[in-house]
C-alpha cells in the first residue's frame, strides 16, 4: 500500500523544543494517521483520486528557518487590495507581511508564537479531534504543526480591508502550515488566500474557521500552485446562530490538488455558502470534496461548483449534505456542472443527500456537457478566432459560479483571474 513513510519516519525530529501539551497533541495526530495510513482507492472518500505518484516521490518535512528567499513578485498572487500576511515554506514571515497599522479589532499572530505561549485558541485548534479523525492528511498536518497564522476578529468589529493570506511554497519539501481564524459575535471580515509556489513540493494545509453568532466571514481561495506540486487542503468551519460563511475556491494549479471543505451549522438561522470554479488541463487532477453538516433547525446552505476540463485532465467533485434528525426546516442546495473541452478529459461527480428530518427543502444535481458548435460558429462568423471564441464562451460559463461571491471587490478580482487564465490556456495554440 502506498504511504508517506519518509514523512512518518521524520516525526521524532519534527519539534524537539515543543511544550509538553503540543508534543502530546502531535503524537496523538500521528497515531490517528497510522491507524489507516495514506488513503487508497479502497477508501470511499478517496476512490477517485490516486496518490501513487505522491507517495513515490518520498517527501520529507521542511527544515526551513523562516529566512529562505522566495520571489513573491513572480508568483500568480491574487491582486487584491488588502492587508498582506505571508506564510512561506510553512513559516510565518513578518518581513514579507504588511502588519503595520492593523485596524481596531483585528489581531494577527504567528502561530508559532501562539503555540509557544499556549494561546487558548491556538491550543484548542491543534487539539481539535474533529479536524483529524478519519482525515489522514489533516492528521499529518497535526503531527507536524509548528507554524502558520492565527487571525482573531473581535466581537462586533468590522474589518473593511481584506486580509490577504499568501501561502507560498518553493523547493521540493513537504510544508504543513496551519491557519486558524476566529470571528467573534457580530464581526465582519473577508479573507483571501493565494496558494502559490514554484517547484515540486507538497503543500498540506489545514484551515480552521469559527464564526460567532451573527458574524459574517467571507473566505476566498485562489489555488494556483506550481504545475509540478501536490496540494492537499482541509478547511473546517463551525457556525454559530445567525452566522454567515461565504466561501469560494478558484482552482487551476498543481499536478494533483484536493480541496476539502467541511462545515458544521451549530446554531439556528446559519447561512453556509461553499462555491467554486476549477480549470484543469494537460494531465492535472483536481479534486473538490465537501461536507455540510446541518446539525440544528432553520439553516440554509448553498453550493455551486463549475468545472472546465481540457486535455487529459481529470476532475472530481464529491459533495455531501447531512441533515440530522433535529434539523427541521433545512434549506440545502447543491449543484456541480462540468464542461469537457477534450474527448480525453474526465469528470467524476458524486452528489449526496443524507436526510433524517422530514420538514426540509434539499436538492442536488450534476451535469456534464461540452461547448456547443452553434455558439462557436456565431463567434467565428464574426471574425473571432476559435481559441479566443472558446475562451469567451468558457468565461461566460464560469461567470455564474463566480457571481456567487458576495464581496464585490473579490468577485471582480476572481473574475479577472479566471478570464486571464482561460485566455492563456485556450488561445496559446
Amino acid at each position: 500500500m502506498a504511504d508517506l513513510t519518509s514523512l512518518v519516519d521524520a516525526f521524532p525530529k519534527s519539534a524537539p523544543d515543543a511544550p509538553e501539551w503540543l508534543s502530546a497533541a502531535r503524537a496523538s495526530s500521528l497515531a490517528k494517521y497510522e491507524v489507516h495510513g495514506m488513503p487508497t482507492r479502497r477508501t470511499e472518500s478517496w476512490k477517485y483520486t490516486r496518490l501513487k505518484a505522491l507517495a513515490e516521490i518520498g517527501f520529507t518535512p521542511a527544515l526551513d528557518d523562516g529566512e529562505t528567499e522566495i520571489a513573491l513578485s513572480s508568483l500568480p498572487i491574487a491582486p487584491v487590495d488588502g492587508l498582506r500576511v505571508v506564510v512561506a515554506n510553512g513559516r510565518f514571515r513578518s518581513d514579507l507581511s504588511d502588519l503595520a497599522d492593523l485596524p481596531a479589532g483585528l489581531t494577527i499572530t504567528p502561530l508559532a508564537d501562539a503555540l509557544k505561549a499556549g494561546h487558548e485558541l491556538a491550543r484548542s485548534a491543534v487539539e481539535d479531534a474533529d479536524l483529524v479523525d478519519g482525515h489522514p492528511f489533516a492528521a499529518l498536518n497535526g503531527a507536524f504543526v509548528s507554524d502558520g497564522v492565527l487571525i482573531e476578529i473581535a466581537p462586533r468589529a468590522e474589518i473593511e480591508r481584506v486580509v490577504h493570506l499568501v501561502i507560498a511554497s518553493s523547493g521540493d519539501d513537504a510544508y504543513m502550515p496551519r491557519i486558524v481564524v476566529a470571528a467573534g459575535d457580530g464581526a465582519r471580515a473577508s479573507i483571501v488566500e493565494s496558494r502559490v509556489g514554484t517547484g515540486r513540493y507538497l503543500s498540506n494545509l489545514a484551515v480552521q474557521v469559527t464564526v460567532g453568532a451573527d458574524a459574517h466571514v467571507g473566505h476566498y481561495v485562489l489555488q494556483a500552485e506550481s504545475s509540478d506540486a501536490f496540494h492537499v487542503s482541509m478547511t473546517r468551519t463551525v457556525l454559530a446562530e445567525k452566522a454567515c460563511y461565504d466561501n469560494f475556491a478558484l482552482s487551476w494549479g498543481g499536478r494533483l490538488a484536493r480541496n476539502e471543505i467541511r462545515g458544521v451549522l451549530n446554531g439556528p438561522r446559519g447561512d453556509y455558502r461553499v462555491n467554486g470554479a476549477y480549470i484543469a488541463a494537460g494531465e492535472q487532477h483536481l479534486d473538490t470534496t465537501t461536507f455540510i453538516d446541518h446539525a440544528v433547525p432553520d439553516c440554509e446552505s448553498r453550493e455551486v461548483y463549475k468545472g472546465v476540463l481540457d486535455g487529459s485532465s481529470r476532475g472530481v467533485f464529491q459533495g455531501k449534505i447531512l441533515v440530522r434528525p433535529d434539523a427541521q426546516r433545512t434549506d440545502g442546495y447543491q449543484m456541480n456542472r462540468a464542461m469537457l473541452l477534450s474527448p480525453s478529459a474526465e469528470i467524476d461527480s458524486k452528489p449526496e443527500l443524507e436526510i433524517y428530518a422530514d420538514d426540509v427543502k434539499c436538492s442536488h444535481g450534476a451535469t456534464v456537457g461540452e461547448l456547443e458548435e452553434d455558439q462557436l460558429f456565431y463567434f467565428l462568423a464574426r471574425g473571432i478566432d476559435r481559441g479566443r471564441a472558446r475562451a469567451l464562451l468558457v468565461e461566460a460559463y464560469l461567470a455564474d459560479a463566480i457571481d456567487e461571491i458576495q464581496n464585490i471587490h473579490v468577485r471582480e478580482v476572481f473574475s479577472g483571474l479566471a478570464a486571464g487564465h482561460l485566455r492563456a490556456l485556450l488561445t496559446e495554440a
